[in-house]
């Protein structure tokens, strides 16, 4: 089970400085010089003398946004080793959701804030502190909601939106601090803060239960005390002891007012319709793999604790690929490897249906070859899945209108998270809805299978349609992404 991607979406310095020197037709100073033309001194390398503190102060406030994200992982597992159907697990799938809607409030986060207490202060601490008490209020009864007969899938799902929709608006306002925390020439370390620190989080809020779970160190609930602990302990020394520079005059944010027109008018781009479309279709094919696949195992006799297991091994891919894949996806036309990359992801849904079915009947003595084959298979999921999503972020970052400062990444950081959350949650309905398990059917068959069929057909078509589509909308002009 991968650790879901939540672009990032606010003021992106680097997607702005990339944009801008794309819209210079990436001029060298040289070549500028020879034609006259003005330009600015080149930006100092990076030096981190000074910025350690800082660096470390990021890393803890992005793990802590992954504490929940990991935790939630950890339910749909739980839940259905007490016999829930998939359905209920696609409801419970819709607590992840609030990082695919921060756009509707993420201005009111960059433009409302107290003086005195810091622009992203003001928000930064109160929803830590929620987390952090929300937990602590969950460690008295998530037993009673979800070991029973029946789990209330409802209010489980209630409470962990209620988590998400505060981890995203930490999300907000930590991405806004880094800007201001780290001096001008360093920025570019709040993306590897942001990335290792959620990965680092989700780890240790899935795996890291897990392990201890099955050591039996901790329960669900004690683990879960632990956390809220943690989150108010770190939200007072912050608060406490880390000062905010205050907001020059004239870096004051624009009017929320203005900020919701400048999104309407990015939406009647041709362009943005158009990604719109990608963005929203591109990911049909992969439910299979990522949500369905998991929780099939586990079904078939899986230990939950070997699934965390292989899931951990994989973590390095998704902080060492991005740097790896830099060079191929910093050019003109960055979903090139996407598009390479997308028929190993759909070769990936048969061959996991498979890897499936053959599941041992016992686990007793450990199947190594079995185990190998879901490890190549994920791993090579996960890589497929780690460069599409790299190589949409370049994308992104590349069309950006720098004018409109961070609400543009917002905007498709938001598009593109929608694209990711809907698929699995039908996937999950459809699966109970195919699979026949009644007397009265001609035969039986398992819904499972039957979607990955599905899927499989979906991502093949549409990577037949889609492909050439995202060649034509690589080849736009910039200046058909901006808004005038």
């Amino acid at each position: 089970m991968a650790p879901s991607k939540n672009g990032s979406g606010k003021t992106n310095k680097i997607a702005e400085e990339n944009a801008l020197r794309q819209r210079a037709g990436g001029k060298s100073q040289q070549d500028a010089k020879e034609n006259g033309d003005q330009i600015e001194p080149e930006e100092d390398k990076s030096d981190l003398r000074g910025e350690y503190m800082n660096i470390f102060i990021l890393l803890v406030l992005y793990t802590l946004q992954g504490l929940p994200m990991g935790l939630s992982a950890v339910l749909p597992m739980i839940l259905k080793e007490r016999g829930v159907s998939f359905s209920d697990v696609g409801t419970f799938s819709l607590n992840s959701w609030p990082f695919s809607l921060k756009l509707f409030w993420a201005p009111l986060v960059d433009t409302w804030y107290i003086g005195s207490i810091g622009r992203r202060k003001t928000w930064m601490v109160p929803c830590q502190m929620l987390i952090g008490v929300l937990m602590l209020a969950m460690s008295a009864f998530i037993d009673d909601l979800l070991y029973v007969d029946q789990p209330a899938i409802l209010s489980l799902t209630a409470i962990f939106f209620v988590l998400y929709f505060l981890c995203a608006t930490q999300d907000i306002a930590v991405d806004g601090w880094a800007l201001t925390m780290l001096r001008p020439e360093n920025v570019g370390w709040a993306a590897t803060c942001n990335a290792a620190g959620q990965t680092v989080g989700y780890a240790v809020g899935f795996t890291g239960y897990m392990m201890l779970e099955q050591a039996k160190l901790v329960t669900l609930a004690s683990f879960m005390l632990v956390l809220g602990i943690v989150f108010i302990v770190v939200t007072l020394l912050v608060a406490l002891l880390k000062t905010e520079t205050p907001v020059p005059p004239e870096e004051e944010p624009e009017d929320i007012v203005t900020s919701y027109r400048q999104m309407f008018s990015m939406l009647k781009l041709r362009p943005v319709r158009v990604l719109v479309v990608v963005l929203a279709t591109w990911k049909m094919a992969f439910p299979v793999t990522d949500g369905v696949a998991p929780l099939k195992f586990q079904e078939y006799g899986v230990p939950k604790e070997h699934l965390a297991y292989m899931t951990s091994l994989l973590m390095p891919v998704y902080i060492l690929l991005p740097v790896l894949a830099a060079k191929w996806t910093s050019g003109k036309a960055p979903l090139d490897l996407a598009m390479m990359s997308y028929p190993i992801r759909v070769a990936m849904v048969p061959l996991t249906a498979i890897v499936v079915y053959y599941t041992p009947s016992s686990m007793e003595p450990i199947p190594y070859g079995f185990y190998s084959a879901v490890m190549l298979v994920g791993a090579a999921a996960a890589v497929a899945s780690e460069l599409i999503f790299v190589s949409q972020m370049a994308f992104f970052a590349r069309v950006s209108d720098p004018a409109l400062g961070g609400t543009y990444m917002t905007l498709l950081n938001t598009l593109g998270n929608l694209g990711g959350k809907w698929p699995p949650t039908v996937t999950f309905y459809l699966v109970d809805a195919l699979t026949c398990k009644q007397p009265t059917c001609s035969m039986q068959t398992d819904g499972f299978y039957v979607v990955a069929a599905i899927c499989t057909v979906i991502g093949v078509v549409w990577y037949l349609l889609g492909a050439p589509a995202v060649q034509r909308m690589q080849q736009w002009k910039l200046e058909d992404w901006r808004v005038r």
